[in-house]
């Protein structure tokens, strides 16, 4: 699964929410109220000749400061533990330090076990066997995390963040639909509640035989059931409309040609067919993008290649739950 972008928009969203959720006291001391995002911060690698962009960086008052101090926030999307990954972010906040001139406030949100859950990882630059500096930096290690003692918090990133964690004992389909639940207890605008709704759906896949309990559980709210319009049915929904415009305007160059009426019918039905396709491909190869992070080029083909209008339908719905693209029926 490709973390990186979606999580850059959910954490922009939730910022504030992310401090408060995992380190209150220091949120208490910061005034979010002017957060500024600074997108362009690169880090150049000169040994390897490489350039990268650091995920996440933002500028934040600090509450009380007569000078109105201001901290830099930076937050760095790990896959993986790597064992030079301290390395990296120490290289981060020196490189922060040295151009804003600003304390920097290092964390990483990471998406694989390191046991530890929230810690905060040493590093030590060294001279000669003598060591002449030690970093250190905020950890969160997700899925070390208990979910159970997160999902119910009286914040709204907490449930979408606990679909990543440990579900205890609670079987998936619970879980998913106990997450979803606390989601929707959130009165929030319907761009930040699909970023929750969607950390999930997505995070959260579920086999067939799980998928039947989830549907009898979805089944019992209202509510829940009207909210649980996914992104992949939204994005056909507006592929769908998108279609038929482009459709009809085909339609109607035809039948104009044609000059005849019959020609119109024809020519409207045909556009109106190719749209609607074109648009469910182009879905479908975002779904699978987002699902599955960058694809080789003869599966991008292969699915721009599908000419079945069901089939497209049919993998629309099991990009949901598929764990490789195996699963779905693409090879790599």
């Amino acid at each position: 699964m490709r973390y990186d972008a979606f999580f850059k928009d959910l954490l922009r969203a939730f910022f504030a929410d992310l401090l408060r959720l995992f380190y209150p006291e220091k949120a208490l001391r910061l005034d979010f109220r002017a957060t500024e995002f600074l997108d362009k911060e690169t880090f150049t690698d000169v040994a390897r000749g490489r350039h990268r962009h650091l995920d996440l960086v933002a500028r934040v008052g600090e509450r009380g400061s007569r000078a109105r101090e201001v901290v830099l926030i930076h937050v760095e999307l790990e896959r993986r533990a790597e064992p030079r990954f301290a390395a990296r972010m120490y290289d981060y906040y020196s490189t922060l330090r040295l151009r804003h001139r600003r304390p920097v406030l290092p964390i990483s949100m990471v998406f694989s076990r390191t046991g530890a859950g929230l810690d905060r990882p040493r590093h030590a630059e060294a001279t000669l066997g003598e060591e002449v500096a030690t970093f250190r930096y905020w950890r969160i290690a997700l899925p070390d995390l208990q979910g159970a003692e997160y999902v119910d918090r009286d914040n709204p990133l907490a449930p979408a963040l606990a679909a990543l964690m440990r579900p205890g004992t609670a079987e998936r389909a619970d879980w998913k639909y106990r997450c979803l639940k606390a989601v929707a207890r959130f009165r929030l605008d319907p761009a930040r509640r699909r970023l929750l709704w969607d950390c999930v759906e997505t995070y959260v896949p579920l086999a067939p035989t799980e998928e039947k309990r989830f549907a009898r559980l979805m089944g019992r709210n209202r509510e829940m059931r009207t909210m649980r319009k996914t992104w992949s049915e939204r994005l056909i929904e507006q592929g769908e409309k998108r279609g038929l415009k482009l459709g009809e305007k085909l339609g109607e160059k035809l039948g104009e040609k044609r000059g005849e009426k019959r020609g119109e019918k024809r020519g409207e039905k045909r556009g109106e067919k190719r749209g609607e396709l074109r648009a469910k491909q182009r879905t479908l190869l975002e779904q699978v993008r987002i699902r599955f992070g960058a694809l080789p080029a003869r599966v991008a083909l292969a699915v721009s290649g599908i000419a079945n209008a069901r089939r497209l339908d049919t993998l629309l719905r099991r990009v949901l739950t598929a764990r490789t693209l195996e699963d779905m029926g693409l090879k790599r």
